[in-house]
């Protein structure tokens, strides 16, 4: 209890320190001020190691390293890409590949390969920092590797990259789940402005510089822009009770998207709904075309959030 004491007074203090120092910068050196609060926005925070290693309820995964031009990141694979069918599971922000621990087992018992990733800054992946235009770029580029790719599933931010992804694309032939997506970029930083008291005007400062500095706008990622051109059929999972993301941000998917659809799951909220029986059911009914096998009816014994 008094480890916990300590960590929670350390980390009240380290939200002071932040409030305080771009309220002054904000009034001091704005465009300055807007650069440090958007560095501090694009560094996630990392796992605890233990979390990285495969459970023991899972096949053990093959790990490699892969260079992107978007900068080197940790693979995970099971079974095999070059001649099974393929899955793709793309995690969130502050995420690792495991937390989709629970799939894997179900995905290979119904005769596909899943290649998972960690994102640059994020689980086993070198690099201090993240964005979503990075995780678009690495998943365009993973994607562009696997001649057999079937599905693609993406977590929260991760689905965000996933979308975005098969927009470019324009595939047919491959399946999109997002669970938990948000429809904007813009629904974090506004909750990293309010953690941080930060001003509207100050906040749409630091979008603007993360939009400059990573090379990719708002808008232009924005479900809206994007809906028209994905061609994939797409599945939409989310909790009517997400307090992260709102479901109105996964029903905008559904509705914009042509033929998507939306399955609420209630009561697993948005990290927890990883490892929920009745989304892996659906991921795997949809992704095999209704005709799964060995979907379990407890989540695997990973952290999922």
């Amino acid at each position: 209890m008094l480890k916990h004491l300590k960590k929670e007074t350390i980390r009240s203090f380290i939200l002071a320190f932040h409030r305080l120092r771009f309220k002054v910068g904000a009034l001091v050196s704005p465009r300055r001020a807007a650069a440090g609060a958007a560095a501090l926005f694009s560094t996630p925070v990392r796992p605890k190691r233990a979390n990285l290693d495969a459970p023991a309820d899972i096949p053990a995964p093959l790990l490699r390293e892969v260079p992107l031009a978007s900068g080197a990141v940790t693979l995970y694979e099971w079974g095999n890409p070059a001649t099974q069918p393929t899955v793709v599971l793309i995690h969130g922000w502050n995420g690792w590949a495991l937390q989709f621990a629970s799939f894997i087992a179900p995905l290979l018992a119904n005769g596909y390969s899943v290649v998972a990733l960690d994102h640059r800054g994020h689980g086993r992946s070198a690099g201090r920092r993240a964005s979503l235009s990075g995780f678009i770029d690495t998943t365009l580029e993973l994607l562009a590797t696997l001649p057999t790719l079937s599905a693609v599933v993406g977590h929260s931010l991760g689905g965000a990259a996933a979308a975005c992804s098969l927009a470019h694309t324009r595939s047919t032939a491959v399946k999109l789940v997002l669970i938990a997506p948000p429809n904007n970029p813009r629904v974090f930083l506004e909750k990293f402005a309010a953690m941080l008291g930060m001003s509207s005007k100050f906040t749409d400062a630091v979008q603007i510089w993360l939009e400059q500095h990573y090379g990719r706008s708002f808008s232009e990622v924005s479900v809206g822009r994007i809906a028209p051109s994905i061609q994939a059929d797409t599945l939409v999972i989310h909790d009517p009770a997400d307090s992260v993301v709102p479901f109105g941000h996964g029903e905008s998917y559904a509705r914009l998207i042509k033929g998507a659809r939306v399955s609420p799951l209630a009561g697993w909220g948005h990290f927890r709904i990883l490892g929920a029986p009745d989304a892996i059911r659906l991921v795997v009914d949809f992704i095999s075309g209704g005709d799964s096998q060995s979907v379990p009816e407890k989540p695997s014994a990973s952290m999922v959030g």
